[in-house]
């Protein structure tokens, strides 16, 4: 359009620079164009509103043909499409779902009600989210109430609006369930974008734990039928990415209805309207993968972290996190650990507060595997049945608090946003205590004189292989209790590793082990003193073969190193994480050492130390190359783990992507606590000296 000749009336040249911004797309949204008129605004509303309405007969009679079942084709400007959802029932399988995407209309977006659509008549506004519009409307040819959504942008929304819009559509369409709003009908109508739904009168659950706190059964239940209809939406390949309390409709006979898929991914295939790296959803309830921008690793049980973040507001009236800012909520969500339920509220029954706690763990492995296990437990406390969570032991109670001290979190590695004013003290405490460290050890010393048979007159260590990372802890852990106990005999058992070490242990050969994380049984006996270092995963192949990734492996000879080791059975529980697809590959036994011979296997996978001096052998013999090892789903037992690649180039600054466990002091639970605090004391000290 050329742009139109200037006139002497200002309201006439303020429409025709509306007409020409429009059609040259420079338009940022009607409400920004009328503030550069303050003068003529109402005039100038009359007269746009005037002209949409014009727009609207003249393509009023324009509708294109419409297909049956979800495939309604493609729009085009003019262009008009309603799709109608096919009949089905929870045991249908899924329709075929095409959905239209438009070009932008040039029609108003926000209709003066009341407002006839097609078959319905917009009555009132009875929603307005981030994005769309709800309205309760009347629709004709069934004459029925039901509630139609529309993208509140109107004619502004970008393709990313209208997908996400027709997402949402298409997810809850495809579902079939008493507890979820079900779409009747989508499409397009006179520019605007649309889709009809049940209508629920009643409240929500936000609007119920707003008027007061509920009653421990009653929110169970209805976190139990969330729970039940969002299991459903998964058996069907829908994730819902955005449940909060808003998003659970109450009819008047107190049953819920789940609403909002606006975020829903389907997880057959990439309908997802985010990308990696975006947080997706609500703050206050997302689960810490999608709060930290990982959206491809959201997953079922990303819903179930957020249908515990629901059970923790109807019981204290607050969601899990709260901070200041949005960022600063995204930050605490990925990093903080939530507040135990009773500290709120203290009449929570436990077994709620257990159920709670489980679902809002940071690892999705350690929440409830899925949405119908979770309605299961939430029947079983409902129903004054055990339930199968467990409560966090003490111990590990304690642990997460002194992680919450700054200096302790710096060193296990957890980032401390907000520490409470206890845990400063506390750190302050902990300074004054190391300046005073000699006059602590005296007053330590004279102590264990005057508590005879506390400490045992002898300690014995179990290492691991000669040379190996274990044995040298063992010993740097040996020399520093000398320090403070010099009257403790101390031996040092050398030993194949791991699962040595727990057998030792577990028959009081041996007070202290070293042993890693995947390998410690579910033994009450057991007692962990304290994490000591990450060891990686390597995926190793020789520079001279044609392997590039570790699926390659499959039907190749393979290095795991010697049997019986805990190292040997870390690796072959990482491989049972790879999917399906990885293969099998011939296992070879024996010692690593045979990487640096002349007939070395073409591929080995280790687990081992960072600071082994075995690794700084490989780095010498120069034949060597690492691959990434970046599974789907990461079991408990591991973390990933970014690995800075100096074995393939030693002046390289690369990371490549691998899985690591932890290696952890372990001994009795019956232990002496003289011996504890002895080999916490050295640890630390050994950490200050190294």
């Amino acid at each position: 359009m050329s742009e139109s000749p200037r006139t002497n009336d200002p309201l006439d040249e303020a429409f025709a620079d509306y007409l020409r911004m429009s059609d040259a797309g420079e338009l940022a949204s009607r409400e920004d164009f009328l503030k550069l008129f303050p003068e003529l605004a109402d005039d100038l509303k009359e007269l746009i509103e005037a002209a949409d309405l014009l727009g609207q007969v003249t393509l009023g009679g324009q509708l294109a043909g419409s297909s049956s079942g979800f495939n309604a084709g493609v729009l085009s400007p003019n262009a008009e499409t309603i799709a109608t959802s096919a009949p089905a029932d929870d045991s249908s399988g899924d329709p075929d779902i095409t959905l239209p995407m438009a070009d932008r209309a040039v029609n108003d977006h926000g209709p003066r009600l009341p407002y006839e659509l097609g078959d319905y008549v917009l009555l009132q506004e009875i929603g307005r989210g981030g994005m769309g519009v709800v309205y309760l409307a009347k629709q004709h040819e069934l004459d029925r109430q039901v509630a139609v959504k529309m993208i509140r942008s109107g004619i502004l929304a970008d393709e990313g609006e209208v997908r996400r819009f027709y997402t949402e559509a298409q997810a809850a369409a495809r579902l079939r369930h008493r507890g979820i709003v079900g779409v009747h009908q989508f499409g397009r109508r006179a520019g605007h974008h649309f889709f009809s739904m049940e209508f629920i009168p009643g409240t929500d659950l936000q609007k119920k734990i707003n008027s007061g706190l509920l009653e421990a059964k009653e929110a169970a239940r209805y976190v139990r039928d969330v729970a039940r209809a969002i299991h459903h939406a998964h058996l069907k390949g829908v994730l819902h990415r955005d449940l909060k309390p808003a998003n659970v409709l109450i009819d008047e006979h107190d049953h819920i209805h789940v609403t909002d898929f606006g975020l829903a991914k389907h997880m057959d295939s990439d309908s997802s309207v985010t990308g990696s790296g975006a947080a997706i959803g609500t703050p206050h309830y997302m689960a810490p993968e999608q709060a930290g921008g990982h959206s491809d690793r959201v997953c079922t049980e990303s819903d179930v972290y957020a249908l515990g973040a629901i059970l923790f507001a109807c019981l204290t009236g607050r969601p899990p996190i709260i901070a200041d800012t949005v960022v600063q909520t995204l930050l605490q969500v990925v990093h903080q650990p939530a507040p135990a339920v009773r500290s709120l509220r203290s009449d929570v029954p436990l077994d709620l507060e257990t159920i709670v706690a489980k679902c809002l763990e940071k690892n999705p492995g350690k929440r409830y595997e899925s949405a119908e296990k979770l309605a299961d437990e939430l029947d079983a406390f409902i129903e004054d049945r055990h339930i199968e969570a467990r409560p966090r032991s003490q111990v590990l109670k304690a642990w997460h608090w002194f992680e919450g001290v700054p200096v302790i979190g710096a060193l296990t590695g957890r980032r401390v946003l907000h520490s409470s004013t206890t845990h400063r003290r506390f750190q302050a405490a902990m300074l004054l205590g190391l300046l005073l460290t000699p006059l602590l050890a005296v007053s330590l010393h004279v102590g264990i004189q005057h508590w005879p048979d506390a400490m045992p007159r002898s300690i014995v260590i179990a290492g691991g292989l000669p040379g190996g990372r274990y044995n040298d802890v063992a010993q740097l852990l040996s020399d520093q209790i000398k320090r403070t106990q010099p009257g403790v005999a101390q031996e040092i058992v050398p030993t194949k590793g791991s699962e040595e070490n727990l057998r030792l242990l577990l028959n009081e050969d041996v007070d202290l082990a070293l042993v890693q994380a995947v390998s410690i049984p579910a033994e009450e006996e057991l007692a962990h003193i304290a994490p000591l270092y990450y060891e990686p995963i390597y995926a190793l192949v020789r520079n001279d073969s044609d392997i590039q990734t570790i699926q390659q492996f499959d039907g190749r000879e393979v290095l795991l190193g010697p049997p019986g080791t805990g190292s040997r059975a870390c690796i072959e529980l990482m491989i049972k994480t790879l999917p399906k697809t990885f293969g099998k590959i011939d296992i070879l036994s024996g010692n690593w050492n045979v990487l640096l011979s002349e007939n070395a296997p073409q591929a080995a996978i280790l687990c081992l130390g960072q600071e082994s001096e075995f690794l700084d052998k490989l780095r010498k013999d120069g034949r060597w190359r690492l691959l990434e090892i970046n599974p789907d789903r990461v079991v408990h037992a591991f973390d990933r783990f970014p690995l800075t690649d100096d074995i393939t180039n030693a002046s390289s600054t690369a990371t490549v992507q691998t899985l690591a466990t932890t290696a952890i002091l372990m001994a009795k639970q019956d232990t002496s606590d003289a011996l504890i605090t002895a080999v916490l004391d050295a640890w630390y000290l050994s950490l200050i000296h190294i």
